[in-house]
């Protein structure tokens, strides 16, 4: 996925909304002590610098969109919406700038000998409509900063990706073989997230992903979670366990999840297919595993290491 820490992604710092910020720049202003024209200048430069400094720093923290892997890139898409984080970042940018003038402006006045008690006002007042035309989007990047500790990171080890439809079985078999315990529940779509754990085999490691279940039907009719599975079997899988439920007590019929199956296939990376829920049925012409019985899983990892290296 080339170099790229998205550690950076879960550092992003609190953004505080309008209010906050007007509370914490006027605030540090009215500490500002002196000789009543001097103060009155040195009150603009702190309202000014406290309010830079916070939306230089939100703006700083978030890396280009446009040079990340293209994995990250898509993944924040569909997760945030990329053309709404940029103009919000562009917002912030145009407040600080703005602020600044009117700052600068305000200072310029009293050094001019405008009433200083006047001065103060005004600027404040107009510092204050600009930074709450920009509280939405303070707000939205303060989201933003929430989901983005959830985005996975990835080592430099190989990567398994564990696909098929929802509820045949994929979290329990993550759970299982791997160190990453995700939500578990016998309904579908239980999985929103893209878990990520590792899985050992003597002195190999490899990184086992849990993706949200996908359904056989156009990407133009796929929600945002059967598009993260996507995204995850396309760009970093080095290897693709596909989960089929003969039993299809999933709710799906095994002629629906060999359809998807054959898309997988399309994708050219090294699938391995293996049946769910061995206590429910006989089907052995493929590997077979059951979460609840623990049949077939030391095997399943002996063949998806032998699979990846």
């Amino acid at each position: 996925m080339g170099e790229f820490d998205a550690e950076i992604l879960h550092k992003l710092p609190t953004v505080l909304t309008a209010e906050e910020l007007l509370n914490k720049a006027f605030g540090r202003g009215s500490k500002v002590s002196g000789r009543s024209r001097e103060k009155a200048i040195n009150k603009l430069a702190t309202v000014g610098n406290v309010i830079s400094s916070h939306l230089n720093t939100v703006m700083k923290a978030h890396p280009s969109y446009t040079s990340m892997p293209e994995f990250y890139r898509e993944l924040i898409d569909i997760t945030v919406g990329l053309s709404r984080l940029r103009k919000s970042l562009a917002a912030l940018k145009w407040a600080e700038r703005m602020v600044q003038k009117v700052v600068t402006k305000g200072i310029r006045q009293i050094k001019g000998g405008k009433s200083p008690d006047t001065v103060i006002r005004e600027t404040y007042g107009r510092v204050a409509s600009i930074i709450r035309q920009i509280d939405d989007e303070l707000r939205y990047l303060n989201e933003v900063k929430k989901v983005m500790r959830k985005i996975p990171v990835f080592l430099n080890i190989p990567v398994i990706v564990v696909a098929g439809y929802p509820n045949v079985g994929k979290s329990s078999l993550v759970s299982k073989l791997s160190s990453v315990k995700p939500e578990v529940a016998s309904y579908p779509f239980t999985t929103k997230e893209i878990y990520v754990g590792i899985i050992q085999l003597k002195d190999r490691r490899a990184q086992i992903v849990d993706t949200p279940g996908m359904l056989d039907r156009p990407l133009s009719k796929r929600n945002e979670m059967e598009r993260r599975a996507i995204l995850c079997i396309k760009h970093i899988a080095d290897c693709i366990v596909f989960v089929i439920d003969p039993s299809e007590s999933c709710g799906y019929s095994v002629e629906k999840q060999f359809s998807l199956l054959k898309e997988v296939k399309e994708l050219k990376k090294p699938v391995l297919e293996v049946y769910s829920k061995a206590d429910m049925h006989d089907m052995r012409d493929r590997p077979a595993f059951s979460c609840k019985t623990g049949e077939g899983l030391e095997k399943l990892k002996e063949i998806i290491f032998d699979v990846i290296y």
